[in-house]
């Protein structure tokens, strides 16, 4: 699959998933469709069905069941020349406007960051410490997963390897609250990127909000 197919396949999945929990109901805190529990598994056949695409995973915090106070992580992951490429969003129905409204203003500038140094000659894996430098300014930690993937083969954040131009690769920060006893969830926003010759570009205009309406 090219990039460009992986990534409409992606955002259509995401858009269908947006419309669906958007046009969901809340009763005691649950979220619910059509009568019944909205749960992740549901989720993830209607980003499926959007996308064409059997990898979907939707994470939800706490003990798994989707609640409108808790974020809702949603990754659609084509494999775009072999390699495997997630595109996630993370959604809260009704938040209260504190810890994760917080993470996703740090994960947004984390991309900025990156967006600001990343060019040709830059070494691949100050990608990675600009985004969790970032995170960290707001006193998050990064959560479990690369915050970086490569979708040309050879591209490995984890070394002085010079970025090249033509280069495509997804940026993927989580963001989580550093305290190993607080559980809030996390606040996952993944972007698709390509290396031109003088800047880093932004591939697709998919809303990166919290609430779902924004994708309709």
């Amino acid at each position: 699959m090219s990039v460009e197919a992986g990534r409409s396949a992606a955002e259509s999945g995401l858009v269908a998933v947006a419309t669906r929990l958007d046009e969901a109901t809340v009763v005691d805190g649950r979220v619910y469709a059509d009568g019944d529990p909205l749960t992740p598994a549901a989720l993830e056949t209607v980003g499926d069905d959007a996308a064409g695409l059997t990898d979907v995973t939707t994470v939800a915090a706490g003990d798994g069941t989707l609640r409108a106070d808790a974020p809702i992580i949603v990754a659609i992951t084509p494999r775009v020349d072999g390699d495997a490429t997630p595109l996630a969003r993370t959604f809260v129905l009704d938040g209260s406007g504190g810890w994760e409204r917080r993470a996703a203003v740090a994960v947004e500038m984390a991309h900025d960051a990156v967006r600001r140094v990343a060019e040709p000659g830059v070494p691949a894996r100050r990608i990675v410490d600009e985004a969790v430098a970032e995170l960290g300014a707001y006193g998050l930690a990064v959560g479990d997963g690369a915050v970086a993937h490569g979708v040309d083969a050879g591209m490995d954040f984890s070394t002085d390897t010079p970025l090249e131009a033509g280069q495509v690769f997804v940026l993927d920060p989580t963001a989580r609250d550093p305290d190993p006893e607080t559980d809030r969830g996390r606040v996952r926003v993944g972007e698709w990127y390509a290396i031109t010759e003088s800047e880093c570009r932004r591939l697709g205009t998919l809303s990166a909000s919290l609430s779902p309406a924004a994708y309709r």
